[in-house]
């Protein structure tokens, strides 16, 4: 009886952790700017790039932990945080590029009408 009462915990534990990370996506996807072109001349980077990082940000950054959106956490840090989590993730150095690039010109979001 010991294992089943177990198992039942562990499986709404996990059904509650997955609410919780579908409700975050959900906000990240609706909260994170779309690349257009006001932020590409703001931020002298091709909208091409930041549609790529986007793309990377919205795929990649969701795999292994909940995403931060662009204007929580500090440019300084993303500098440091961006390298070590390619790496992590296998995203190659174009896309880690293109990502860091979309990182940075999307802080600013309230400059940038979706």
């Amino acid at each position: 009886m010991k294992p089943i009462a177990i198992s039942t915990i562990l499986y709404f534990a996990i059904l509650t952790d997955r609410s919780i990370f579908q409700t975050r996506q959900r906000k990240v996807s609706k909260d994170a700017p779309i690349p257009n072109e006001t932020m590409a001349m703001s931020s002298k980077v091709s909208i091409e790039t930041l549609q790529t990082g986007h793309g990377v940000y919205m795929r990649r950054c969701g795999e292994c932990h909940t995403h931060l959106l662009p204007n929580e956490v500090s440019t300084a840090d993303w500098h440091i945080v961006v390298p070590r989590m390619a790496w992590n993730a296998g995203i190659t150095p174009e896309d880690e590029k293109a990502l860091l690039k979309y990182l940075i010109a999307a802080k600013s979001p309230t400059k940038y009408l979706n």
